[in-house]
């Protein structure tokens, strides 16, 4: 049953990033990079041609017993669709009795949220560059019909240049989905999805959500990456809840400047129309001319250089027996290879 309901789409849709004839026994595990609410991802180097990805492998038991089989379909769907430098690429899919795997661009520098955190904030500058890119990205899924709903610094991961790919389309939302509404808009389910400190109002306040719910987020980025700590956070989510729809945040003194504390007020405006960059067309216009962004060169921002970043932790070895050999990892790749 789970397996019909998983290959359905696939049946119906061409797909650019194809299921392949592969297991997880054709690659070497490399180490642990993360884990999802139902997932794993792991770096992995193909036996066969020495590429590597980031294997997402999610198994199929609990993605049914916990209902998310949409959200699985749908990140694979609008994955394929894209087509952005500011997107990490689906390169293919495959999968075995018990778990499915999405092999993705792998991105040597990390979360940008680690750097955020190691860092207690970023210099202006990589602020600066840092929200330029996503404004791209975010102008991108604009032209797409795509909102991504799940816009936060955990999400964005940078390249080995150092330049920002967004991931984890899972909570997203696209005009091109089946039974979808064109636009993404006033129709749109309004059921709260993403993570607390990110999320807009108009979500919490039962209103249509539409691309101006990433523009809010993008608001709660730039205000993190200049202070450390999102502008909407405290000891409960209802509290944190609170906080955004009684609009509570504030600025310190200092290291922000004026420009930088107008582009988060407009952003993080309570009416989703009054949003800076919503009332555009596809190019966001409005968004990119403002102030805090004049010395930003849009055509050439991802070809040129990115800012230094801290290097990340290596991703820790599935390996034989040392210190700091990750268990847990091991013994998942195991079972899954005996599962064949």
């Amino acid at each position: 049953m789970a397996e019909s309901q998983l290959e359905d789409r696939e049946h119906q849709e061409g797909y650019r990033a194809p299921r392949v004839a592969l297991t997880i026994r054709d690659f070497h595990i490399l180490g642990r990079i993360g884990d999802g609410s139902f997932s794993t991802v792991f770096l992995a180097q193909q036996k066969q041609t020495g590429k590597q990805y980031a294997i997402k492998m999610m198994n199929k038991h609990l993605i049914m017993r916990n209902k998310v089989v949409e959200y699985i379909k749908n990140e694979r769907f609008i994955l394929d669709k894209l087509d952005d430098a500011g997107i990490a690429k689906l390169h293919f899919t495959f999968q075995d009795p018990n778990n499915l795997y999405m092999g993705m661009e792998y991105c040597a520098g990390g979360e940008l949220y680690e750097q955020i955190k190691r860092r207690g904030g970023l210099p202006l500058d990589a602020v600066r560059f840092y929200a330029a890119e996503v404004v791209l990205i975010l102008q991108y899924l604009r032209s797409a019909q795509v909102v991504h709903r799940d816009l936060k610094p955990e999400n964005l991961l940078l390249s080995a240049d150092g330049h920002l790919k967004l991931i984890d389309f899972g909570s997203a939302r696209a005009s091109f989905l089946p039974q979808a509404e064109k636009p993404p808009g006033k129709n749109r389910a309004t059921s709260f999805v993403g993570t607390a400190e990110y999320v807009s109002p108009e979500v919490l306040l039962n209103q249509p959500l539409s691309y101006p719910a990433d523009l809010w987020a993008l608001g709660c980025l730039l205000y993190q990456m200049i202070v450390g700590r999102p502008p909407f956070k405290a000891a409960s989510e209802y509290l944190t809840f609170q906080k955004i729809t009684d609009r509570d945040f504030c600025y310190p003194e200092e290291p922000a400047t004026a420009a930088a504390r107008d582009l988060t007020d407009r952003l993080l405006a309570m009416e989703p129309s009054a949003r800076i960059g919503e009332s555009c067309a596809e190019d966001i216009s409005e968004l990119k001319a403002h102030p805090f962004f004049a010395v930003i060169d849009w055509e050439t921002l991802r070809s040129g250089p990115a800012p230094s970043f801290l290097p990340p932790t290596p991703p820790g070895g599935a390996g034989d027996g040392e210190e700091g050999w990750d268990w847990e990892l091991t013994s998942l790749v195991r079972d899954a290879a005996d599962g064949l």
